[in-house]
């Protein structure tokens, strides 16, 4: 085939895609335009998921990334990708039915994985793969299992935290999760359970593990690495507030300090993520095809 017939192919093959994508989203608008409504509401009122606006944008910069390496692979559409889709609808409707919103959020993933493979085959589908996965940290859980969540990091952020604050001499009595101290009274609330910083801390440290050099094992622990950190960040911060409120006042402490000491601690348990991430590194000697491959990614 000579140049001047292949441009109108090629052409002809990018309409047809584009129109494809254009049906898609339509569909994908109409059945789950109540699932987006939800999402937002979600992400305007609750604090544990006010990052979620970020993640379809940073999923869609990973993909504007490697747009390059990812035209020139070949579309070669999979019908397997409809029994994903069909499981989609499947939960869609169980979700809609049970009033079960979390269900109508996840149907989302297995849609566009089958949608992706259903219209571009598997080649593209797999270097789509991680954006699409990583849309996970914009969907909601259900409200047990966040209770729970909340629950758990609140003893541990207690326990560590009032084991600090008496071997510093303060004096303290605890009873569930109120602490009585000199000056009144020290309640944490579920917002104080740390749960909103690990699930943004989550997300980052999976951005950093999908641009880390090095093996599977580095990434994982990357990533894992953001669960101990948001642990003991918390912990700290509690344990900064017991101390604040016994040497000057519960009033004192849950005001504008309490503020300060959230965003300070984020601070710091970002760039613990970002130490972390420097030692997981390769060096640069030996590990120099890991790194040049790394680097073309991002390219």
């Amino acid at each position: 085939m000579s140049a001047y017939t292949a441009e109108p192919v090629r052409m002809r093959g990018s309409v047809r895609g584009l129109a494809q994508a254009g049906v898609l989203l339509a569909l994908l608008v109409l059945v789950h335009h109540r699932t987006f409504g939800g999402l937002w509401t979600t992400w305007s009122t609750n604090d544990n998921y006010s990052h979620g606006p970020l993640v379809p944008l940073t999923a869609l910069v990973m993909v504007f990334l490697r747009w390059g390496k990812f035209q020139v692979l070949p579309i070669a559409p999979d019908s397997r990708g409809l029994g994903l889709i069909a499981l989609a609808c499947l939960m869609q409707v169980v979700g809609v039915r049970a009033d079960l919103f979390a269900l109508q959020c996840w149907s989302l993933l297995p849609l566009l994985f089958g949608a992706s493979l259903a219209f571009l085959g598997r080649a593209r589908t797999h270097m789509l793969a991680f954006p699409i996965a990583y849309l996970a940290f914009m969907l909601t859980f259900p409200p047990f299992v966040m209770n729970q969540l909340s629950y758990g990091l609140k003893e541990i952020a207690m326990a560590i935290a009032t084991r600090g604050a008496e071997w510093l001499g303060v004096t303290l009595q605890r009873s569930g999760m109120s602490l009585f101290l000199v000056s009144g009274e020290l309640r944490v609330e579920n917002p104080c359970s740390g749960l909103r910083s690990l699930l943004a801390l989550l997300a980052t440290a999976t951005l950093f593990a999908y641009f880390q050099p090095g093996g599977l094992a580095r990434r994982a622990t990357m990533m894992l690495g953001a669960i101990p950190i948001a642990i003991v960040g918390n912990a700290a911060r509690l344990l900064l507030l017991i101390v604040a409120a016994h040497y000057r006042s519960v009033d004192w402490a849950t005001g504008v300090f309490h503020d300060v000491t959230g965003y300070v601690m984020y601070a710091v348990a970002l760039a613990s993520l970002l130490v972390l991430r420097s030692i997981l590194s390769p060096a640069r000697s030996e590990d120099g095809p890991v790194v040049e491959r790394f680097r073309r990614r991002a390219a």
